[in-house]
C-alpha cells in the first residue's frame, strides 16, 4: 500500500500498517515520546480553554484580541529559554456589535453577519431560494431572505454566504437575512464568513424560531451596529532554542470565538511548556511557536505570511517542517429534529501529512494515544496531475505551509460548533484534546532527530519542479473590501 493513500480511522474501519523506516533514536536519556505524567492534565487544558474563552469574541485587532495576545505573550515569555517577538499588520478592523430586524414587529436577531456594513436600511422582504442568484432585478432596494445552505457541516457554507453578501452589495440590496434551520439559542453569535472582507450591505442571522415570523412582502428594516476603523494587529512568534538552529514550526491562530475557534492556542501552550522543560540535548532542533493573527481577517492572514517567509528560506536548510493545530477535542453535533444534538461521539478529524515520514509519525502517534475517528490524509481536495503539490488543501491553516512546499502536518476538525460559540465548554472533550496534543508532541519528538531530507521526502522534488516552472497552488488572499461593480 502506498503511504500517501493510507487512511487511519481508528475504531471505525480497519487500521492499515505503514511499512516505513523506523525513526532515528533520540539522544541518550531522552524519552522517545512525551511523558504524560508531567504533561498538562485534561483539567489543566480545560482551565486554559476557559481562560481563552473568557476573553469573549476575539475579533481581529479588537480590544479582546489584544488582551488575549498580551496574556499569551506573558505566558510564553516566562518559559525558560524562550524569546518572543511580534509581527505587526495594519488592517481596517471590523468591531462587532448587535444587529436588529423590524419586520411586522421586532424579530430576534442571533447576530450580525461578520464584516457586514454598519448602518440601517429598509425595503421589502423578498425570499430568494437557494440556487437563485441575487441580482439587481430581484433584489435592488430589498431585504433578501436566504436559508442557511443545506450542507453536511456549517463551515462548508462559507463560500456561499460570502457570495450572497458580495452579490447583494453589487445588486444594490438593502440588506441580507440568513435563516438557520436551528433555534436562536444555538446560533447566537455565529461567526462566518470569516474572510475579513468588508461587505457593502448590512446582514444578520436569525434562528429557525425567529424565521417563522418573517413574511415576504413585509416592509423590513435591518441594521448592524458595528464599527470600522484602522487598527494594528500582530502575530506572536516564540522561539525555543534546540541543539540545532534548524526549526520545527508550530502554528495556530489567536483570533476566534468561543471554546472551539480557536483552542489551538491551548494545545500550543501545553506543548511549549512541555518542550521548554526538557534539557537542551532532548531538543535536537529549535522549535518556533507561531500564534498567528488574521484568521478572522484573512487579508492579514498571519499563517500565510509566516509560510511565505519559511518558503523563502527553506532551501537554505533552516526549516525542518511545519505543524498546524486547530479545533481540538471537538464533540460531534448533528442536526436532529430541528436542533443540533450531541451524538456522543468525537467529531471526525483529519491529520494531514505531506510525506511518508510525516505520515508515519502521525499514524504511530494516534495509535499510541488512542485518538479515535481520525484520518491520516495527504490532502482534502482533488489531486491535480502536474501541479506541485497535487493537493493544495490541508483543510485549514496547514494549507498555507503545505501549498508553499514546506513539509507540513496539520491537525484539524470542522464541527457544527466551530462558528457557534453558544455551545460553550460542552463542545470540547478535554480528555480527547489531551490525547490529541500528546499525539502531536509524540510526532514532533519522533521527527526531531530525523534527517531533514527524510522528513521532506517528495517536497524536495516538488520544489525543484516548481523552480523549473511547474504550476503550483494559489496564495491569493481575500480582498479587504467587497467589489462595488
Amino acid at each position: 500500500m502506498r503511504p500517501a493513500r493510507c487512511i487511519a480511522f481508528i475504531g471505525v474501519v480497519t487500521v492499515f500498517a505503514l511499512q516505513l523506516s523506523a525513526p532515528a533514536s533520540a539522544s541518550a536519556g531522552c524519552s522517545p515520546t512525551v511523558d504524560d505524567r508531567s504533561f498538562a492534565s485534561a483539567a489543566d487544558l480545560r482551565a486554559l480553554s476557559a481562560t481563552v474563552a473568557a476573553f469573549g469574541v476575539r475579533s481581529t485587532g479588537s480590544l479582546n484580541h489584544d488582551l488575549l495576545l498580551s496574556w499569551l505573550e506573558h505566558r510564553v515569555d516566562r518559559l525558560p529559554g524562550v524569546t518572543v517577538r511580534s509581527e505587526p499588520f495594519t488592517i481596517e478592523r471590523w468591531q462587532p456589535g448587535p444587529g436588529f430586524l423590524l419586520s411586522g414587529g421586532v424579530v430576534p436577531v442571533a447576530g450580525a453577519i461578520p464584516y457586514s456594513a454598519p448602518g440601517v436600511a429598509a425595503g421589502e422582504l423578498v425570499h430568494l431560494p437557494a440556487g437563485t442568484p441575487i441580482t439587481a432585478a430581484n433584489a435592488a432596494g430589498k431585504v433578501v431572505l436566504r436559508d442557511f445552505p443545506a450542507l453536511d457541516r456549517g463551515y462548508l457554507a462559507e463560500p456561499l454566504l460570502n457570495q450572497d453578501m458580495v452579490d447583494a452589495g453589487l445588486a444594490g440590496a438593502a440588506g441580507v437575512v440568513i435563516a438557520f434551520p436551528f433555534p436562536h439559542e444555538q446560533v447566537k453569535g455565529y461567526w462566518d464568513p470569516h474572510l475579513g472582507t468588508h461587505y457593502r450591505v448590512p446582514g444578520v442571522f436569525v434562528g429557525s424560531d425567529a424565521a417563522l415570523g418573517l413574511k415576504p412582502g413585509t416592509h423590513t428594516t435591518i441594521g448592524v451596529l458595528a464599527g470600522r476603523a484602522p487598527a494594528v494587529t500582530r502575530s506572536l512568534i516564540a522561539t525555543l532554542p534546540g541543539v540545532s538552529s534548524e526549526k520545527i514550526v508550530l502554528d495556530t491562530n489567536t483570533d476566534g470565538v468561543g471554546w472551539v475557534q480557536e483552542n489551538g492556542t491551548v494545545g500550543m501552550l501545553a506543548l511549549a511548556e512541555h518542550f521548554a522543560r526538557l534539557p537542551l540535548q532532548c531538543r535536537p532542533r529549535t522549535i518556533e511557536f507561531v500564534f498567528a493573527t488574521g484568521h478572522l481577517h484573512r487579508p492579514a492572514e498571519g499563517s500565510e505570511f509566516r509560510a511565505r517567509a519559511l518558503d523563502a528560506e527553506y532551501d537554505s536548510g533552516s526549516i525542518a517542517f511545519a505543524f498546524a493545530l486547530e479545533h481540538l477535542g471537538t464533540r460531534e453535533y448533528l442536526p436532529a429534529g430541528g436542533s443540533l444534538l450531541p451524538t456522543g461521539l468525537a467529531e471526525l478529524s483529519g491529520w494531514f501529512a505531506g510525506s511518508p515520514a510525516l505520515q508515519q509519525a502521525a499514524f504511530t502517534a494516534i495509535v499510541l494515544r488512542g485518538v479515535d475517528r481520525t484520518f491520516v490524509l495527504p490532502g482534502s481536495d482533488t489531486p491535480v496531475p502536474g501541479r506541485v503539490p497535487p493537493q493544495c488543501s490541508f483543510g485549514g491553516l496547514g494549507t498555507h505551509f503545505h501549498s508553499h512546499l514546506v513539509p507540513t502536518m496539520a491537525m484539524i476538525s470542522g464541527p457544527w460548533t466551530l462558528w457557534a460559540p453558544s455551545f460553550g465548554a460542552a463542545a470540547v472533550d478535554h480528555e480527547r484534546m489531551r490525547r490529541q496534543v500528546l499525539a502531536a508532541g509524540d510526532a514532533i519528538t519522533a521527527l526531531a532527530p530525523l534527517p531533514r531530507d527524510q522528513i521532506a521526502g517528495p517536497y524536495l522534488d516538488m520544489r525543484r519542479a516548481r523552480a523549473a516552472g511547474a504550476p503550483t497552488c494559489s496564495h491569493e488572499l481575500p480582498p479587504e473590501w467587497a467589489p462595488t461593480g
